[in-house]
């Protein structure tokens, strides 16, 4: 398959694939109504991670975790009403989610600690803590930007943590 998401996820260790079944493709497909990146629709659909795969210091999810990471648990099931799409998450929990709400799809490094369960954002400046409404504009603010795209996440990001997975072998 010529996909970049797929390749990457193809040269880590230990990761098997297998076709999704159709009920996994209509959750998956079902999740939102905006659009995914093609990228990841066509995986997703034609042939998905048998497991959840880790590589330096991240999990990239299969199917039923990305569908329940979006649907049931947190911080994803509460950033997708906002557009903001749980493929990953770092062995952290926080959230590794693509912005659908822009056609470039910005990649976003969640913080699950500073989400306070959908009632409020906290920001920490200048060493104090500001309670924020739980929001788009707010979610971003206290979020760290991984890339203005998930086509740079997949050239740029992606290679560099190949890179040191493969460094700490």
């Amino acid at each position: 398959m010529d996909n970049p998401f797929f390749q990457f996820l193809q040269e880590l260790d230990g990761a098997e694939f297998r076709e999704p079944t159709a009920e996994e493709t209509a959750a998956f497909l079902a999740l939102t109504d905006k659009p995914l990146p093609p990228v990841l629709t066509e995986l997703y659909t034609r042939l998905i991670p048998a497991e959840e795969i880790e590589c330096a210091g991240f999990v990239f999810y299969g199917i039923d975790r990305m569908i329940n990471e979006n649907r049931d648990y947190i911080p994803g099931a509460n950033l997708l009403p906002f557009g903001l799409f749980t493929f990953a998450s770092a062995m952290d929990g926080d959230s590794v989610s693509i912005d659908l709400n822009t056609p470039d799809f910005p990649v976003y490094l969640c913080p699950h600690e500073l989400l306070g369960d959908e009632d409020a954002v906290y920001l920490f400046e200048n060493g104090e803590t500001q309670e924020l409404p739980f929001n788009y504009e707010n979610i971003l603010r206290v979020s760290h930007r991984m890339a203005d795209s998930f086509a740079e996440f997949l050239t740029e990001n992606l290679p560099e943590l190949l890179a040191e997975e493969q460094e700490d072998q």
